[in-house]
């Protein structure tokens, strides 16, 4: 019983307040490379939040980004998405993102020099795959590692933010130059990381990341269109708020640019800290209604048309806007893990509705500035909108299937004990030999990594080095299609 619960402890990971050391157990700062999208975002699309938004080049921007997103969702879709076509999508992303670059610091810099609906065209075609590569990387990765390093990620962009924020804007844009690139290498360090662990770096480099179990496909499709419907609603409003109530964008005091970085800061070791140190849940309806409760607040805010009021109003605005990318991000990485759905279909829809109905919003109150009774009506209509996605959305009760975020959940031993009886009579092996061409000795290696041994406990009881046993490994998991140990524990039983 001894050795069992503790196999399990390696498993599982619920030593208590060790959560996030096992997190970081293979940190590398490859693994953060999704900052310096972040940061070109920042830099090249929002004018380093030094303003409430970049006013018409960010509606541009994020039309066409949602535009071409629709478009590859489709095609996705219908085709697949084959490695080859995500490896050219890579390199056009970095080129097109990076030349976006140039041509607005160009177009600030020359005089006579026109090219920002170019530069518009470029950002917004070439974000789309820009930060939709690195879903592949955080789909090898187990719960809360893939939380610890998108919350980080989210973290050192806003800190980065918050520097350039201060800096002439011509220091952003050159700046965001270099990031395109800083991701797409990252990136591949990133993936390649996790290759070695996987077996032969060419060979897992083709390979797709599988789902852990398909839960989400027995979901009611009317399950999603209610959250879907939920999220353009709360956009809606949250696009109206950017531009609320004159339709332009306002500088931003530093008070409240530091305001805005710091809290999104803040909120993602907030939330490491109590999911992985403290070991507490925080249910996904909860999050959405803490983002609403702050959009409330802030539209109130900006209702005052007072100075100070709207100045803290838009930061609250831009805060929710900020960590709603992470709470989003995560939503989709596990979508993607417990459904058959092709993963960057799952993100782009996501992103499609999170996109076109914000920039909706801000259009339409930029296309439509209120005046005198307009601005307690528009301000009366974005509290309806932000009612009705609660009462669509945000619901314990849906998805129906499977909690979002269930992985999360730290199970104490006597938990994982009694859960473990309950299945086991309903997970019996595979034949591992047979259905993955293993070798016997793999099969005995996998079969031991199954019940909680280390790879040295495994190596002193086969007699054999550790580093041999890790060959095993490398070799075995290659031959299962596997990146990790969720992963490995789906493809070994069957269901």
């Amino acid at each position: 019983m001894r050795s069992i619960s503790k196999g399990i402890e390696e498993q599982g990971g619920f030593r208590q307040n060790t959560r996030l050391n096992d997190a970081l157990a293979h940190f590398s700062w490859s693994f953060l490379g999704l900052a310096a999208i972040r940061v070109w975002i920042q830099c090249t699309m929002y004018d380093r939040y030094a303003f409430s938004d970049a006013g018409a080049t960010s509606v541009t921007i994020n039309l066409l980004r949602a535009a071409f997103t629709g478009l590859m969702v489709l095609i996705v879709l219908k085709v697949g998405f084959p490695a080859r076509s995500r490896i050219l999508l890579e390199w056009f992303s970095v080129t097109a993102m990076t030349l976006a670059s140039i041509l607005f610091l160009l177009d600030s810099q020359l005089t006579g020099f026109h090219a920002n609906l170019a530069a518009c065209v470029l950002a917004g075609a070439g974000i789309v795959w820009g930060g939709g590569a690195w879903m592949e990387f955080y789909l090898r990765l187990e719960p809360d590692e893939s939380l610890t390093y998108a919350l980080l990620s989210l973290a050192l962009g806003s800190a980065c933010g918050l520097v350039l924020g201060f800096l002439p804007s011509s220091v952003g844009t050159m700046v965001s130059m270099i990031m395109p690139t800083i991701s797409f290498v990252t990136l591949k360090r990133a993936l390649h990381a996790t290759d070695t662990e996987a077996g032969d770096s060419a060979h897992a480099r083709r390979l797709d990341p599988a789902p852990i179990d398909t839960r989400y496909d027995r979901e009611p499709r009317k399950t999603w269109i209610r959250l879907l419907l939920g999220l353009a609603l709360f956009e809606f409003a949250i696009g109206v708020a950017r531009g609320f109530p004159f339709g332009e964008s306002f500088e931003m005091a530093p008070a409240f640019q530091i305001l805005h970085q710091t809290t999104v800061v803040a909120a993602s070791f907030g939330v490491l800290f109590l999911v992985l140190a403290k070991n507490r849940f925080v249910r996904y309806s909860a999050l959405w209604r803490a983002a609403l409760a702050l959009v409330a607040f802030g539209i109130i805010l900006l209702a005052t048309l007072d100075e100070t009021g709207m100045a803290f109003g838009s930061a609250f605005i831009n805060i929710v806007n900020s960590v709603m990318l992470g709470i989003l991000w995560y939503t989709c990485y596990d979508i993607a893990r417990h459904s058959s759905i092709i993963p960057y279909a799952v993100l782009g829809i996501c992103w499609f509705v999170f996109l076109l109905a914000r920039e909706a919003g801000r259009w339409f109150v930029m296309s439509l500035p209120p005046h005198g009774d307009a601005v307690a009506l528009i301000d009366v209509l974005m509290i309806i909108l932000l009612s009705i996605s609660i009462a669509v959305m945000f619901s314990d009760e849906i998805p129906r299937t499977r909690e979002f975020f269930e992985d999360l959940r730290a199970r104490t031993p006597r938990q994982a004990h009694a859960a473990l009886r309950l299945e086991e009579p309903n997970r019996e092996p595979v034949d591992l030999v047979a259905t993955y061409g293993l070798t016997p000795r793999e099969a005995e290696v996998i079969g031991g990594m199954i019940t909680g041994k280390s790879k040295a406990a495994i190596g002193k009881e086969l007699f054999i080095s550790e580093n041999t046993v890790r060959g095993y490994v490398k070799n075995a998991y290659a031959k299962m299609d596997v990146h990790n140990k969720g992963q490995l524990e789906a493809k070994y039983y069957r269901f």
